[in-house]
């Protein structure tokens, strides 16, 4: 294991989903696919990385959140457990076999869940994948796992879309119609700003930008922002400061590097590299004053949507999923071109090079206009963070229970 871990992503992505898949594969041949079969009613568990700080983590709890507070108790079930129980197959659901099982993890973790778990355990279950992808297209390997689910929810219309090309590109055209959007729903309680816990000075306008170094420095393209705010700014100065908040860099030395080089002739740009908790990382996120992500792509924007929920104005690429919630009323879109997908060593390193496989590269003239602006106009900031708060309503609305109780998983509880 240490020896695949030693591997460049180019090399290690490819030789993990190979192995899974293959392992799949052999094992489906046993498998129940999702049918309109006679419904087994039984309890409502969720699946997800409950117990760590990353993204897909923050979205699970978020979901099962939501589920209770619309009526539905939910059973926890973590999923990094499962890793290690893919051979023995000794992983043990919540409740006997039927109900629901929704499993927020994207389809090679969701592989995993299925894996490790004994078919008898889930094979008289109503399955629910919640997928996220950020490219125009998923990946081929993605697409035979969808037959064995009777729904895959995807926060956004852009993964909607990327999930639907795949679908019929390889074959599949009968999933199409299992993909529902569900916006990754709001936090409760709302989450609140705490200036002083994290150092930020009451008298200077405080940017933030930030990204999970295993989710794609190139996706994420922290360069863009250091670029737009080095032209808004070509002379440092106290009453600004920007913070790019990294998470997990233990991996990207040449990430850590660059950054490091480009901040350090640069008083007013901080790297802030501490790890922060799930409650921790959105009181953090709320305490600035603006909020920005030049990224390529975006499957949602989970940090994007959640600042605008506390109220902090938000400056963003104009393209992905982020577009499904933020508008020129309530946010500050930056223009763009599409560019092909180049992320060498990167998460999607083992994209195939396709027509389709595009991201966006934003113009870092505007984004400097837009920076300068949002720096230097208290009321404007103001404004579009009044704004942005009504985002919490539009992502809550397919999470009421009004809206749930017409979904077919309802007849399996």
């Amino acid at each position: 294991m240490s020896l695949i871990k030693a591997l460049p992503l180019r090399y290690r992505l490819p030789l993990i989903h190979g192995t899974l898949g293959l392992i799949g594969r052999w094992r489906a041949r046993h498998w129940t696919k999702a049918t309109s079969a006679q419904p087994k009613c039984g309890p409502f568990t969720v699946s997800g990385f409950f117990n760590e700080s990353i993204g897909v983590g923050r979205a699970g709890q978020l979901t099962a959140q939501a589920l209770e507070a619309a009526g539905y108790p939910v059973h926890r079930h973590d999923i990094r457990p499962c890793f290690g129980h893919i051979r023995d197959q000794k992983a043990q659901l919540p409740g006997k076999n039927g109900g629901v099982w929704l499993i927020h993890a994207n389809a090679p973790e969701a592989l995993v869940a299925l894996l490790s778990h004994t078919p008898d355990q889930w094979s008289e279950r109503y399955r629910i994948g919640f997928w996220a992808w950020e490219t125009p297209k998923a990946p081929e390997y993605w697409v035979w796992l969808a037959a064995y689910f009777h729904e895959i929810w995807v926060p956004s219309r852009f993964v909607r879309d990327a999930l639907a090309r795949a679908f019929v590109a390889y074959g599949a055209d009968q999933c199409v119609e299992r993909l529902r959007v569900m916006p990754h729903p709001a936090p409760q309680p709302p989450v609140k700003a705490d200036r002083a816990a994290f150092g930020l000075s009451p008298e200077t306008c405080e940017i933030l930008s930030l990204f999970d170094a295993k989710s794609s420095a190139a996706r994420k393209n922290p360069w863009a922002v250091i670029a737009a705010w080095t032209k808004a700014f070509p002379v440092p100065g106290t009453q600004r400061r920007l913070t790019l908040k990294v998470q997990d860099l233990s991996d990207d030395l040449a990430t850590r590097t660059r950054l490091e080089a480009l901040t350090s002739q640069r008083p007013d740009i901080r790297l802030f590299t501490e790890r922060l908790s799930d409650v921790d990382m959105g009181r953090f996120a709320a305490s600035f004053d603006v909020l920005v992500s030049l990224h390529r792509s975006e499957g949602f924007g989970l940090s994007l949507s959640e600042a605008m929920q506390a109220g902090v104005p938000v400056m963003a690429t104009n393209w992905s999923g982020n577009t499904d919630f933020m508008t020129p009323e309530n946010a500050r879109l930056i223009r763009y071109k599409l560019i092909p997908l180049d992320d060498a060593d990167g998460a999607y390193s083992a994209v195939k090079p396709d027509a389709d496989q595009v991201w966006a590269e934003a113009d870092t003239d505007e984004a400097a206009q837009a920076l300068y602006h949002l720096c230097t106009d208290a009321a404007l900031r103001q404004r579009l963070g009044d704004a942005a708060r009504a985002v919490s309503n539009q992502v809550n609305a397919a999470w009421s229970s009004e809206a749930l109780a017409p979904l077919p998983f309802n007849s399996w509880l």
